[in-house]
């Protein structure tokens, strides 16, 4: 379950594509980091025995107990597994925080119709919101812990923390010892982007952000491996590249391409998700267009 990507540093894989019963619903990459005597887990999964497993695998390859949790948006994926870490601190942004409590008994009853006999462990009782913010409302930027922390907003209102891990301990390897980006939410490496509950405008803004951010480091994103700063560009050319497209479709009045059929971007047609995923975007941004094109 946990796979090293340096010293003191762990990744839990995602699966690729939508929460289902055959994977669980573990399609978001989890990070684990050593930062001196404090083991910082960004995610817990997507049900309590998810987390629960995931507790007992740690603490069978680290021989210590996770100290603090960070849920970096409001996303079953990330966060029903909070119950097996009952002993951790457990942050996440403000905005973060009330969206959790307005809408985690409803988050939860789709994720357990979801996910069959894989959600048994989900119920009211298993949702622990986080109650230690981190910095304050509308904050941007600070630090907590061995990270760099950035504010974003995947749509108007819908916020998500971006994390820069930059205090590796000296006991590193020099090429172990880079910065790295954690993206959850931004990025899907090797891969088209997924822009359900997103607004394509608010994307680009926060993947210019990341930009920032990254400087150059690695990151780790959504779903997908290791990736390199040129990830992040390949997603901002994506989303503006099918903007355009729509638009067009818009323009000339083409309601075909509505079903999402009928807009190509051949130059991501082969990457793995596009034939499920970028029909979809289609239609999220064929409904983000409309109005304004015909306005």
């Amino acid at each position: 379950m946990l796979e090293s990507v340096g010293t003191d540093l762990w990744r839990v894989q995602a699966a690729h594509g939508d929460p289902a019963a055959a994977n669980g619903g573990a399609t978001a990459q989890l990070v684990l980091a050593i930062d001196h005597d404090r083991l910082w887990l960004i995610g817990t999964g997507p049900t309590p025995a998810y987390g629960a497993a995931l507790a007992c695998t740690i603490e069978r390859t680290t021989g210590r107990h996770v100290t603090d949790v960070i849920v970096t948006r409001a996303a079953p994926e990330l966060s029903m597994g909070n119950l097996a870490f009952a002993d951790a601190r457990l942050w996440a942004l403000p905005e973060v925080i009330e969206a959790m409590r307005a809408r985690c008994g409803q988050c939860m009853a789709r994720s357990k119709a979801r996910l069959g006999a894989a959600g048994e462990s989900l119920s009211d009782e298993a949702i622990r919101v986080p109650n230690l913010p981190i910095g304050v409302a509308h904050q941007i930027r600070g630090r907590i812990g061995p990270f760099d922390w950035l504010s974003v907003e995947r749509a108007p209102g819908e916020h998500l923390l971006a994390l820069k891990l930059t205090a590796p301990r000296a006991s590193r390897q020099a090429d172990q010892a880079s910065p790295l980006v954690i993206a959850q939410g931004l990025l899907w490496a090797g891969d088209v982007p997924d822009l359900r509950d997103t607004h394509s405008e608010a994307m680009l803004a926060s993947l210019r952000a990341l930009q920032h951010l990254s400087g150059g480091a690695r990151l780790l994103g959504e779903q997908g491996g290791i990736a390199q700063p040129v990830e992040i560009a390949r997603h901002i050319d994506y989303i503006e590249s099918l903007r355009s497209a729509v638009r067009r479709h818009l323009t000339r009045g083409d309601v075909q391409g509505a079903a999402g059929s009928e807009v190509d971007l051949p130059a991501f047609a082969t990457l793995p998700g596009y034939a499920l995923r970028h029909p979809l975007n289609v239609q999220h941004v064929w409904r983000e267009l409309e109005p304004e094109v015909f306005r």
